[in-house]
């Protein structure tokens, strides 16, 4: 009855390792140059935003495991975002947007986030459209999405797009 019991842990372990680390297509590998990946998602014609995030965080890892795995977030994000993940109390080195050395922990105070997960949505310049804390739903998701491909933030901001799109 052990051996059985052992089993079935085993499987249902696999089978959490697997859906807890499946990919996230639109995770752009990056040696956080901030500044070349912007050049890079230009040029590939995409939108670049950034996931702060830190470890042990219950819901950067539902965003994870339900928000991006979403068959619809996968594939509008794929063809239309670039997205990087900074730990906001990380030590790497990495460049920030206007070219200057900074270490990820000084990244995100600079830019006022403390809690996690924050997503920072930049326009095709690097500007900050926007900043969307905490858990989202892959249908909300999907609508910020469109709210910044579709440059709905340049005419209404995203809390009255979301209340006119939720119908």
């Amino acid at each position: 009855m052990r051996e059985v019991f052992n089993g079935i842990l085993l499987i249902f372990l696999l089978l959490f390792a697997v859906v807890y680390s499946a990919p996230v297509p639109f995770l752009k590998p990056s040696f956080l140059n901030l500044k070349e990946d912007l050049e890079d998602s230009v040029r590939e014609g995409k939108y670049l935003f950034i996931m702060f995030h830190q470890e042990g965080c219950p819901f950067c890892d539902k965003m994870r495991r339900t928000t991006f795995q979403d068959k619809e977030v996968q594939s509008y994000y794929t063809k239309h975002f670039n997205m990087i993940e900074i730990d906001i109390k990380g030590s790497l080195e990495m460049v920030d947007l206007d070219g200057r050395k900074i270490t990820e922990r000084e990244f995100a105070l600079k830019h006022g986030i403390r809690l996690t997960p924050v997503f920072m949505f930049l326009d095709k310049k690097g500007n900050v459209i926007a900043k969307v804390p905490g858990y989202i739903e892959p249908r909300e998701f999907l609508l910020i999405g469109r709210w910044i491909v579709e440059e709905h933030y340049k005419r209404t901001n995203l809390v009255n797009f979301l209340r006119e799109n939720k119908k």
